[in-house]
């Protein structure tokens, strides 16, 4: 695929996705909605996108659709191997590209520090203020598991050297830790927009920076 077919799809998809979170938020009565903006994403990343992110899209959107249809465990289990297919992908990724460009530098042994210290504070305050408010039983141990998957892919996220995934990696994790604590903890103000407009973010975030689009002006802000 040329360039110019590589920029006019990631474009065209991403408007169809914008439009398609747009219906999400409107009062269109639409059934499993929630599903259809990453199922978007997912089809326009067979194209696009190594098959490692495709993966994780396709069980992301699964997850959504589950989600819509009130089923916790199953929605659960696919955002859950969905997050196994982003490590996977972000694990090969820095082997290959990552891991040879990096000098271990005062300042990389810091902010690599930083990343597990953040990660370690968030998978702590999980285990501890979400986790044992889940029903005791499968559901529990399912929550456990899901708070380390998602620690571990912000953790390899935020080793990318990519503001682009640093930044949609937080976001999901943000979106899903307000998710978790409306469903276990308490009640969130306005918890749909607290959840979903951070989550579609990352979602795009994600699939953006892994595709073959590339910015003539990356933001390089992550320097270690």
């Amino acid at each position: 695929m040329g360039e110019k077919s590589i920029k006019i799809s990631a474009v065209s998809s991403s408007l169809i996705f914008l439009i398609l979170c747009i219906c999400y938020f409107s009062p269109i009565d639409i059934q499993h909605k929630t599903a259809l903006p990453v199922g978007a994403l997912a089809i326009a990343s067979l194209i696009l996108c190594p098959w490692q992110i495709t993966l994780a899209l396709i069980f992301s959107a699964a997850g959504d659709f589950f989600g819509s249809a009130g089923q916790l465990l199953p929605q659960m289990g696919c955002f859950a191997v969905s997050h196994i297919w982003f490590i996977v992908y972000f694990a090969l990724r820095y082997h290959r590209k990552v891991e040879h460009d990096r000098k271990l530098t005062d300042r990389a042994k810091g902010y690599v520090a930083m990343v597990l210290f953040c990660s370690a504070a968030i998978l702590t305050a999980a285990l501890t203020l979400i986790v044992p408010k889940a029903p005791a039983g499968v559901l529990r141990i399912g929550v456990l598991l899901y708070a380390c998957l998602i620690c571990t892919m912000l953790v390899l996220a935020l080793l990318q050297r990519s503001s682009l995934f640093a930044l949609g990696a937080v976001l999901f994790v943000f979106s899903d830790f307000i998710l978790a604590w409306a469903l276990f903890v308490g009640e969130v103000p306005n918890c749909t927009l607290m959840v979903m407009i951070p989550y579609y973010a990352a979602q795009w975030l994600l699939f953006i920076r892994s595709s073959s689009f590339k910015l003539k002006h990356p933001i390089r802000l992550m320097r270690f």
